[in-house]
């Protein structure tokens, strides 16, 4: 028998990853959201593939996609007609480009929903936090005009120095706000912050934001946070019916707490 045509290829545990990619939608859910492009891998592939790299239990950076997947069935896990080569650090960067100009936030979040509907899960919980990235290196920053409400283009955060919870306040950094669902920790909520964010000053804005996805006819979730939820500003961005529930700020005295009636 002649065997000088046969190659093989591993799919390991990558196949299961796909699987569930495919069993959510994300490639189409990311590329409604983003739109038409003519790029031979589409942004949600682009995703998709970065996802499979990221979960490949490997350390090799994202311009070496194309060697993590040269003995992988990438038609399979990614897309019909693509191959290792496709993936190269310039595709996944301009896609990277096209999901910052979409809002990175919105595109996650309507993954999160569709993800949530495939499973029938329902969110009764939800917890939010935020956390810091110690980065190292210059970072330019671009100024904006600052009466300029609605700008053309989004405006990238800023890598500064801030609070580090790494206890690195020699590095400067960026921030990350996660809101995750039930007992479970499920992601439903990202949001990059620059480094200097306060959780109090971050808190409203992200919870308006997230519960206004929520219709009228909706049961809002339950609230859990640390003590920096507990600001009048905060608590008064919640819509009514809100439940939410933290812990009284040790730094406050007696005098100086509130209450907020919960319809």
């Amino acid at each position: 028998m002649d065997s000088s045509g046969l190659y093989s290829q591993r799919l390991d545990h990558l196949g299961i990853v796909a699987g569930i990619c495919n069993e959510i939608g994300l490639i189409e859910e990311i590329d409604q959201q983003v739109g038409p492009n003519k790029r031979k891998v589409s942004v949600g592939q682009a995703v998709q593939a970065m996802v499979i790299n990221g979960l490949g239990f490997v350390s090799r950076p994202l311009y070496l996609s194309p060697e993590f997947f040269e003995n992988k069935p990438v038609d399979l896990l990614v897309g019909e007609g693509i191959e290792a080569d496709d993936l190269s650090d310039d595709c996944l960067g301009r896609a990277l480009d096209a999901l910052f100009e979409s809002g990175v936030t919105e595109v996650f979040a309507g993954v999160s929903v569709r993800a949530l509907r495939a499973f029938g899960i329902k969110i009764r919980s939800i917890h939010l936090d935020n956390t810091s990235f110690g980065l190292h290196g210059e970072y330019r920053v671009e100024e904006t005009d600052p009466e300029d409400d609605e700008p053309d283009e989004p405006i990238p955060i800023e890598i500064t120095h801030g609070y580090s919870r790494d206890h690195r306040p020699d590095l400067k950094q960026a921030v990350m706000s996660m809101i995750c669902a039930n007992s479970t920790n499920l992601p439903t909520w990202i949001e990059a912050l620059s480094g200097n964010t306060a959780d109090t000053r971050s808190f409203p804005d992200t919870i308006k934001a997230y519960l206004a996805q929520f219709g009228a006819d909706e049961e809002t979730p339950l609230l859990v946070a640390d003590a920096a939820l507990y600001t009048e500003k905060t608590l008064k961005a919640m819509p009514d019916g809100t439940h939410w529930l933290t812990r009284v700020p040790g730094t406050l005295k007696r005098s100086n707490c509130f209450t907020m009636r919960l319809t």
